[in-house]
């Protein structure tokens, strides 16, 4: 996040905490209403904060769905002389049952692997190609940690397990399933 962005958040929140503490010190209100609107104001800033991370396109590291249209990739392999554990990122729209793309495409985070990365390596050939790619991707095993578990990983400082394995099958797209046409 740009600094000025952050700056402006800040400069917000510490002006709505002025105005919050001015109206306590001045006003009649008894002093459980300002306990609670103290309490309340403080879990605005911290829910705001998390509203606000997220809006920033960073990729996730929920499930990746079930089914999906492969929209990119970018492998990141880890790079020992800085520590960096490696990662491989996916941008996906999920499908429904009828083929239909979700919309807006959304960025997942896995860990390394250099299986994973060959299949995902095929799967953006086939893409450069021109080819519609539909996927399903499925954790299958978790490995234990090892002792580099506490590795930071590219763009971020936080520390990243070891990955897991996976279940991986890229086809080309079907068709979208239109529904049945009724009687006029």
């Amino acid at each position: 996040m740009p600094v000025g962005t952050i700056l402006s958040i800040v400069i917000a929140y510490v002006a709505i905490a002025v105005l919050l503490l001015s109206l306590n010190l001045f006003s009649l209100w008894r002093w459980w209403v300002k306990a609670a609107a103290i309490v309340i104001s403080g879990l605005f800033f911290v829910g705001s904060y998390f509203a606000v991370t997220s809006l920033l396109g960073l990729p996730t590291r929920a499930d990746v769905p079930e089914r999906f249209s492969l929209v990119a990739t970018r492998i990141v392999e880890p790079n020992k002389a800085n520590g960096d554990s490696g990662a491989i990122y996916l941008w996906l729209e999920k499908l429904d049952k009828d083929n239909i793309r979700s919309g807006l495409p959304v960025s997942y985070q896995l860990g390394y692997s250099g299986d994973l990365a060959d299949a995902i390596d095929e799967a953006q050939k086939r893409l450069n190609a021109g080819e519609a790619i539909e996927g399903s991707l499925k954790k299958i095993e978790k490995h234990p940690p090892t002792s580099g578990a506490s590795q930071s990983q590219s763009g971020s400082n936080s520390a990243f397990e070891a990955p897991p394995k996976w279940d991986l099958l890229f086809n080309g797209m079907p068709p979208v399933q239109l529904p049945a046409k009724g009687i006029l």
